[in-house]
């Protein structure tokens, strides 16, 4: 116990000396950006910037890359292209794939377009690497098999990359034969270069393999001469990623205290470097494993982070999905306004032109001013219903946006009930087991809190299923019917349509029964509900 809290303070001490430096080198660089003069080579020394600090400090490596892309932009493809790529690999590793894939897309096309044929052909990997964690294995080998198309001819560096992502393609599907076969070829072609680092990737991967097949002690071989080449590389990712995996070994092996010592400190590195997807991957297993060492408040607590950092993912990915569907929409709506102003102004000019020709002529009928003026005017109001429908379609798309993020909550929330429920029986066994009585009643508080939380659980499930069946196109009607309506009455007017009390909704809101009733007042008045009538009964008699 004493050697490992020395372990800590000096591991933690180490790292507030290598930020401090850090912090001191970001802050010269800064410095040296002013001084240069030309923006192309702002642009390239930004750029590099962003490479060195990108296994250092994720942060500080944004913001230069960030910063190479506001310069680059519509100047210099080239830099423009590599940028977006750089930065689509930091929303990769922070869990937000649409974010992600939105930036690996635009790099796409840049190289496309500049004809980086081997950048072109690596990206598609890429690509499929980002639809494998979205779960989308059709969409992930399309971009590898067209990607090793590209590849043929091109730099080997580029097909090894290629076999390496099939390799583990073929692992997840079970078929470790002709995974072992992708991982050897990848293998040959990186030796041949002398790249360790790919060398390297592929050994961790290879550990994969040996993992599905049960062989944890040539994993845990490996993960640990890939962790010693990660340290070296001062790799953040590849070091957090090898920790948990040597954990997932030892816990395979029943050794729980080893297990929980690597999780320890993926977790360390992976909070230093906000990589959420790995710190929900390390809370989901830490809190596994001390349920399997008996110590089950700190499990229940771990899994509790598991719950923030996941939803927090999921939340993230949402909001950028509807940023992004908004964004597009909101370009479509300039464009529409920019064409119905250039109609306007034609329309002005001919008006102008005709007036002048009727002075000049003297005799040209009034009809064609008017049949011209007629024409224009229907263009201009085509161009406003466009205008609508758009805006309609924004709000279908926000509309089915939230049906995922509800889904996708409750699903996160069915797994955590099950494994309150395997905790809770548990409990049970060790209270009936114990002699001790103070250890029975500490377990019987522990036991009741658990419980609890099984039984909100359970009724948000419950309550998801009875919004999805009874409330199918109440939320369009009110938006049509009840415009005034704002999102948090439409919600509430949901639930009162369930004969949910105002203690139960003020519940499930997170709110205060007073802020419901005036949310009920306000929904009264905007939907001139009578005096005498009750405003649960004039909702359940709308019709959808």
């Amino acid at each position: 116990m004493y050697y490992k809290v020395i372990f800590t303070f000096l591991f933690f001490f180490s790292l507030k000396t290598n930020s401090q430096n850090l912090d001191s080198i970001f802050i010269s660089k800064k410095e040296i950006v002013k001084s240069i003069k030309t923006n192309k080579d702002k642009v390239q020394f930004l750029y590099e910037c962003g490479e060195y600090f990108y296994s250092k400090n994720v942060t500080k490596s944004e913001y230069f890359f960030k910063e190479a892309l506001l310069l680059a932009k519509g100047s210099n493809s080239t830099m423009e292209g590599r940028t977006l790529f750089k930065l689509g690999f930091i929303e990769k590793n922070r869990g937000n794939l649409s974010t992600c894939l939105r930036y690996f897309n635009e790099a796409k096309d840049i190289f496309e377009n500049t004809n980086d044929t081997e950048r072109f052909a690596s990206i598609h990997f890429d690509i499929g690497y980002v639809y494998r964690y979205k779960n989308q294995m059709d969409k992930e080998f399309s971009f590898y098999k067209k990607g090793l198309k590209l590849s043929v001819g091109e730099d080997e560096l580029v097909l090894g990359k290629g076999y390496l992502h099939l390799g583990n393609y073929y692992t997840r599907l079970k078929k470790l034969d002709s995974s072992i076969y992708f991982y050897n070829k990848s293998l040959d072609i990186f030796k041949r270069l002398n790249r360790d680092d790919r060398v390297y990737n592929v050994y961790n991967n290879v550990s994969n393999t040996y993992y599905k097949q049960g062989k944890y002690k040539k994993v845990i071989a490996i993960r640990t001469l890939v962790l010693k080449f990660a340290k070296k590389e001062d790799n953040k990712l590849l070091i957090t990623v090898n920790y948990h995996n040597l954990a997932a070994a030892y816990s395979k092996l029943n050794e729980y205290v080893t297990a929980d010592k690597y999780l320890d400190s993926a977790l360390i590195v992976a909070k230093e470097n906000n990589f959420k997807l790995r710190l929900s991957k390390s809370y989901s297993s830490i809190a596994k494993v001390n349920f399997m060492l008996k110590n089950y408040e700190k499990s229940y607590r771990y899994l509790e982070k598991h719950k923030v950092y996941s939803d927090s993912i999921i939340k993230s990915q949402l909001s950028n999905t509807i940023k992004e569907v908004e964004l597009k929409n909101k370009l479509k709506l300039e464009k529409k306004n920019l064409q119905i102003l250039n109609q306007e102004q034609v329309f002005e000019k001919r008006l102008y032109l005709i007036i002048i020709g009727v002075f000049l002529l003297l005799g040209i009928p009034l009809v064609i001013l008017y049949h011209r003026n007629s024409v224009n005017k229907n263009q201009i109001i085509e161009g406003n219903l466009e205008k609508e429908k758009i805006k309609k379609e924004v709000l279908q798309q926000k509309f089915k946006r939230s049906e995922v993020e509800i889904k996708s909550l409750v699903a996160d929330n069915s797994m955590r009930l099950e494994f309150l429920k395997q905790l809770l029986l548990k409990l049970k066994n060790e209270r009936k087991s114990s002699a001790s009585v103070e250890v029975k009643n500490y377990i019987k508080d522990l036991s009741f809190k658990i419980q609890q939380q099984i039984t909100t659980d359970s009724k948000l499930t419950l309550l998801k299923n009875k919004i999805d069946a009874i409330n199918d196109g109440f939320d369009n009607m009110l938006i049509t019917t009840y415009k005034e309506l704002t999102k948090t009455e439409r919600e509430v007017c949901s639930l009162l349509r369930l004969n949910l009390s105002v203690k139960e909704i003020a519940a499930i809101r997170n709110s205060s029964p007073d802020a419901i009733k005036v949310t009920r007042y306000r929904i009264r008045k905007k939907m001139n509900v009578p005096k005498d009538t009750e405003l649960e009964v004039f909702i359940k008699k709308l019709e959808i």
